[in-house]
């Protein structure tokens, strides 16, 4: 009788311990999904910020900018003077 009601408290033990893992499981795989949606945003965000660092430092963009905004002028080839090393 000892041996009976020893092995059914392991029992009703175990099974607490299987339904506590598998509610930890559960809340860990939550966040895991919730972490990977914020990286697969971030992600997203980091392409956009790309795109638009490119778009930002394109040449002709940059060239327009320097001639409208600051007056600048490629300099005429007689007043270009190198220096070798």
């Amino acid at each position: 009788m000892k041996v009976l009601l020893i092995l059914i408290v392991m029992a009703v033990a175990s099974a607490l311990g299987v339904v506590h893992m598998k509610y930890r499981t559960r809340l860990l795989f939550a966040d895991f999904q919730r972490l990977q949606q914020a990286i697969d945003q971030y992600d997203e965000e980091w392409a956009q910020l790309q795109l638009e660092q490119n778009t930002w430092a394109e040449r002709t963009r940059i060239e327009k900018a320097a001639r409208e905004k600051l007056g600048m002028e490629f300099p005429v080839r007689d007043s270009v003077i190198s220096i070798s090393p």
